[in-house]
């Protein structure tokens, strides 16, 4: 079942799930499996997980048994704190039971603001607003703050999100959107880049980021509408087969523009020094940052503490960055050093979470280590599946059964594939230099060392 489907049926019966992921194309599986989440430090929090009273799941059994076992979890049962989160290697999950709400409508504004006080505002903004999330564009210093809070529903209003970029865009301009860039990012210089990604954010806010106050027009804010019109999107799901005259953006059976996106959370006692730190790097070399800001910067969402045993341990601050990267294996992107050192720095120096659904294989090094409840975790699963039948080479390594994510070789650092520890496995040919834990551009560039003092630049 996707989420699309079950907050229509959800709001065809006067129902409601209070939160999910801002893309409506995710199944509930899915959703699951990888810890989904919205934003919000409210009440039970935004992880849809959260919201779990009941699960069915099928797990292997011996040929005495019939080769399965359905296991019927109920709340209470301590078991559910393990398979609500579980990567998909306890079993198969069958029926899923939702603690919903009554249908309700929210009030969205988004307000653009220079982000100066951003690292100070960011602690505070999730307590402040139930649905609130920052998108942040670095180079450009601002920050896009989004108002969203619960309402009455005898507000008026029958307000819809319609996201630009969860809708589908005509094939032939997706072709010629890669071609620019990939233009751009093999001759361009750091002038035009920075130019061509002004475009987006200045479109997007332009048409109010794809909502509407009646499904139709946009008249202003603030944006009222009902919870499931709301809460997420997908529109380029919905169409009939034209024949690929039109496409989501990421559809791989065509050329379109290809990027990728890592995602991990920040304990809120850290955000704030964390982003001042960030913000350090990006005043080094801010034309390093277009990159991002060309993708609608970092989207910031805020993640309650869990009881999952693969759950967010505190309250966090989870960050997206998405940017640029080639079809072409070990081919190092524009700044890519910078990139790198950004999610490095959250990773090793701030001990972020990495998303479990959205990451690089170093960012699962040692990773597993980070959750309290891991221990739990693999009781469970030793339990469920002894066998290991649901369970992959890839997940052996991230939980730390076997093996290591890091995958060693030419380039491994630069596709984000290992934790670099020689030249080689960088590509020195092109510039790229491997410092202790890390892959990066020649002495000179614009970097933090090992001490990360914002002062120091690789070759000192």
């Amino acid at each position: 079942m996707l989420l699309r489907d079950l907050v229509r049926v959800a709001a065809d019966n006067g129902l409601a799930l209070p939160h999910s992921p801002y893309w409506y194309g995710l199944t509930v599986g899915g959703m699951l499996a990888t810890g989904a989440h919205g934003s919000s430090l409210w009440g039970k929090g935004s992880a849809v997980h959260e919201y779990v009273v009941g699960i069915r799941i099928v797990t292997p059994a011996p040929a005495s048994q019939g080769f399965a076992v359905v296991r019927e979890l109920a709340a209470g049962d301590p078991d559910l704190d393990a398979v609500k989160v579980s990567l998909g290697v306890l079993g198969v999950i069958s029926q899923v039971t939702f603690e919903l709400q009554p249908q309700f409508k929210r009030s969205v504004n988004f307000v653009t603001r220079d982000d100066k006080d951003m690292a100070e505002k960011l602690a505070v903004w999730g307590d402040l607003h139930e649905f609130g999330d920052v998108a942040w564009l670095p180079r450009q210093g601002k920050a896009i703050y989004r108002e969203d809070d619960r309402v009455d529903v005898s507000t008026p209003g029958n307000g819809l999100n319609n996201y630009i970029g969860f809708r589908a865009q005509p094939t032939l301009g997706l072709l010629t959107a890669r071609k620019a860039e990939e233009r751009l990012e093999e001759n361009g210089t750091d002038i035009a880049r920075c130019l061509a990604a002004r475009l987006p954010a200045a479109t997007f806010e332009l048409q109010a980021y794809g909502f509407t106050n009646d499904g139709v027009f946009f008249t202003g804010y603030p944006v009222v509408g009902f919870q499931h019109r709301i809460q997420a999107s997908g529109t380029c799901i919905n169409g009939g087969d034209d024949g690929l005259l039109s496409a989501c953006t990421w559809d791989s059976r065509i050329r379109g523009p290809f990027f990728y996106q890592s995602g991990f959370s920040v304990a809120m006692s850290k955000v704030p020094a964390f982003v001042a730190d960030v913000q350090r790097l990006r005043d080094l070399n801010p034309r390093a940052f277009c990159g991002m800001d060309a993708k609608m910067g970092v989207l910031m969402r805020y993640v309650k503490r869990s009881s999952a045993y693969l759950g967010k341990a505190e309250d966090s601050l989870d960050f997206d960055v998405t940017y640029y990267r080639s079809y072409d294996e070990g081919v190092p992107r524009a700044h890519a050093d910078v990139y790198d050192e950004l999610e490095q720095m959250a990773l090793r120096k701030y001990g972020a979470l990495p998303h479990w659904g959205k990451n690089r294989n170093f960012a699962f090094d040692g990773a597993i280590a980070r959750y309290p409840n891991a221990a739990r975790f693999m009781e469970v699963k030793d339990r469920y599946d002894p066998d290991g039948i649901f369970s992959s080479e890839w997940s052996d390594q991230v939980l730390g059964i076997r093996g290591s994510p890091n995958v060693v070789g030419p380039r491994c650092a630069i596709e984000g594939l290992c934790v670099c520890s020689d030249d080689e496995h960088c590509a020195p040919e092109q510039g790229y230099f491997c410092r202790p834990g890390r892959c990066t551009r020649t002495p000179g560039s614009a970097c933090l060392n090992d001490a990360h003092d914002s002062s120091t630049s690789c070759d000192e």
